[in-house]
C-alpha cells in the first residue's frame, strides 16, 4: 500500500451550504484518479469502511464531529490507480449529500445499516439528490452497501429489500460487515472504481464526438 489517511480536515458546519471547502475544490480527475464520496446516516459505518478500505483494518469508533478525506494508490485490474475518498458528516439527515460533496465526487457509496431501517429509507433520497444533482445522467456511478450484516438477530432491512433497491437503480449492491469483510469492503470499492473509469471514458467519446460534429459544421 502506498499513500495514506489524510485524515480530520475540520468540523463540518450544521446546515452547511454550497459554500465549496478548500478540500473539495473540484479538479478534473483523470483515467488513473477517482474521487468517492461515501454517503449515509450517522452511524451506519461510513468510517469504518472508509478505513477499512484504506488500511485494511477495522476500528469501531470514530470521531462523528468531522469529515475527513483520505488519499490511497492501489493495482486495480493490474493498472495503478489513485484514490481520494471523502468520509462524509451526515448533519440533520442529510447523509453528507451536499452540494459540494455531489460536485467533488466521481462516483458514490451509499451506505445503509441492517440494523437500522430510517438509514434505509434516507438512501432513497440521497439517491434522487444525486441525480437531481447530475441532471439525471445515465449510470451515475453508485454502489449501496448495506452493511452490520453480522448483526442478523437485530437486522431491520431484509438482503431482498437491498437487492431491488440497487436493481432499480442498475447498480451493484453488496450486503456486508465492515468489522468481518475486508475482501468485500475492498471489492466494493474497486467495483466502484471500475464503474468510474467506464463512465468517464464514455463520457470522453461522447463530448469527442460533439466536438467533432461541430468541427466539421465550422469547416462546412
Amino acid at each position: 500500500m502506498s499513500g495514506g489517511p489524510v485524515g480530520g480536515l475540520g468540523d463540518s458546519p450544521a446546515g452547511a451550504g454550497p459554500a465549496l471547502k478548500p478540500y473539495l475544490k473540484r479538479k478534473k480527475s483523470s483515467l488513473g484518479e477517482t474521487k468517492i464520496a461515501v454517503l449515509g446516516a450517522e452511524g451506519v459505518g461510513k468510517s469504518a469502511l472508509s478505513v477499512r478500505f484504506i488500511t485494511k483494518r477495522f476500528i469501531g469508533e470514530y470521531d462523528q464531529t468531522a469529515e475527513s478525506k483520505y488519499k490511497y494508490s492501489t493495482m486495480v485490474d493490474g493498472e495503478q490507480m489513485a484514490f481520494e475518498v471523502l468520509d462524509t458528516r451526515s448533519v440533520n439527515d442529510d447523509c453528507g449529500a451536499r452540494e459540494d460533496v455531489l460536485r467533488w465526487a466521481d462516483g458514490y457509496v451509499l451506505v445503509y445499516s441492517v440494523v437500522f431501517r430510517k438509514s434505509f429509507e434516507l438512501l432513497k433520497e440521497v439517491q434522487k439528490r444525486v441525480e437531481d444533482y447530475r441532471k439525471g445522467a445515465a449510470s451515475v456511478p453508485i454502489v449501496i452497501l448495506a452493511n452490520k450484516a453480522d448483526l442478523a438477530h437485530m437486522r431491520q432491512v431484509t438482503r431482498e429489500e437491498g437487492q431491488l433497491f440497487a436493481a432499480s437503480l442498475g447498480c451493484p449492491f453488496i450486503e456486508l460487515s465492515a468489522s468481518e469483510d475486508v475482501s468485500d469492503v475492498t471489492e466494493a470499492f474497486h467495483s466502484l472504481c471500475r464503474d468510474i473509469v467506464e463512465y468517464k471514458r464514455r463520457s470522453r467519446t461522447f463530448f469527442g464526438r460533439v466536438l467533432g460534429a461541430l468541427g466539421r459544421e465550422k469547416v462546412s
